[in-house]
């Protein structure tokens, strides 16, 4: 059998992923896929592919999983199903996060909350390192974090890796965290939390999403907001007259006036990129 008599099987209907798991099995660029499709598949090659293709198909496991890692932010992360699959959306924190920082003279102190695979710290830090004196981050995952700790091998330099902290806990729930904001240093945090309401999660949630990823990732309590309620109460606990955080979020449109009203006292924002109607990327910053 060759990769086009492969890839021309009636079998296949899933083309695209039939194509994604030649390509990631036998070790080819899509772009060489269609310029060696004389290349014989061995037997062990076709059992491999035919394997991860029914799980895909039959079992509705994410092909990020099958694979073990995604593109993100022009980078390669490791993913397991102890971690989130990032989404498009995510890339827009990405992108307002250097903006802001391409704004910046000062090094900051990243915190990453909830990092799961650790894509928004990771990419934080390969892109923007000179604006980055150290990176906490924490996740409630220890499964996650051993995913996280492998992207950091793989993805920074020695030099990244030896100021990035990786804290198991609940949000800022840590020891580090609280002395951290009794310093003088600005911090920049950046978490994607659990947003979605019970009730819409339950009844609109797609199945690859309710059964494969960890639903931890995605809701929390009756209007979303449970989490970020918890985070800012920890911030303004911890905080002191010079404390100066600069926070990136995403939430749903009609979540941003609920906690604008509720921290009104402590906090301002803006919007700073908008996905789609629903889902905007915004910047916090603590009031003096």
């Amino acid at each position: 059998m060759t990769i086009f008599d492969l890839l021309k099987s009636p079998q296949y209907t899933q083309k695209p992923i039939l194509e994604k798991l030649v390509c990631h099995v036998i070790g080819l660029t899509k772009t060489e896929l269609f310029s060696h499709t004389d290349q014989p598949v061995t037997e062990q090659q076709f059992a491999k592919i035919q394997e991860m293709y029914e799980r895909y198909v039959n079992n509705k496991e994410p092909l990020e999983y099958i694979l073990g890692y995604v593109t993100f932010a022009q980078l390669q992360f490791s993913v397991s199903p102890a971690t989130i699959i990032p989404r498009p959306e995510t890339e827009y924190m990405i992108e307002a996060v250097r903006e802001f920082f391409a704004l910046q003279t000062t090094p900051h102190i990243l915190l990453d909350v909830w990092t799961w695979s650790g894509i928004l710290w990771v990419a934080t830090m390969y892109y923007e390192n000179d604006h980055i004196l150290e990176a906490y981050l924490c996740d409630l995952s220890s499964d996650a974090l051993i995913i996280a700790q492998k992207n950091k091998e793989t993805l920074l330099s020695p030099e990244q890796q030896a100021t990035t902290t990786l804290l198991h806990c609940s949000l800022l729930d840590h020891p580090t965290f609280k002395k951290i904001f009794q310093e003088s240093n600005p911090l920049i945090l950046v978490a994607n939390l659990p947003y979605i309401p019970d009730e819409m999660f339950a009844t609109n949630a797609d199945e690859r999403i309710t059964k494969r990823e960890p639903t931890m990732a995605f809701v929390w309590g009756d209007d979303g907001l449970d989490l970020y309620r918890i985070m800012f109460d920890q911030i303004i606990t911890y905080s002191t007259p010079t404390t100066h955080i600069t926070m990136f979020l995403e939430m749903m449109t009609w979540q941003i006036d609920i906690l604008a009203k509720e921290y009104a006292e402590h906090f301002s924002f803006s919007e700073v990129k908008t996905f789609h109607a629903n889902i905007r990327i915004l910047k916090w910053i603590k009031r003096f």
